[in-house]
């Protein structure tokens, strides 16, 4: 796939993605969905805002 590339270990196992954001295609829903899972499990165990909280915090910044 152009601009996602597989680097592999010493022992030749897949061990890391790298993903060139200019160079894949901003359609491609499968690699937009992976990186939605990506993201996903990288935030699981961020602290949570309750949502009125969140809403203040957006409306004060003038994003909603």
């Amino acid at each position: 796939m152009k601009g996602v590339r597989v680097l592999r270990d010493e022992s030749s196992n897949k061990r890391i993605i790298q993903i060139d954001i200019e160079a894949i295609d901003p359609t491609d829903e499968m690699l937009e969905d992976f990186v939605d899972v990506i993201l996903a499990e990288e935030a699981k165990n961020d602290e949570m805002i309750p949502w009125e909280k969140a809403k203040a915090m957006l409306k004060k910044a003038g994003k909603l």
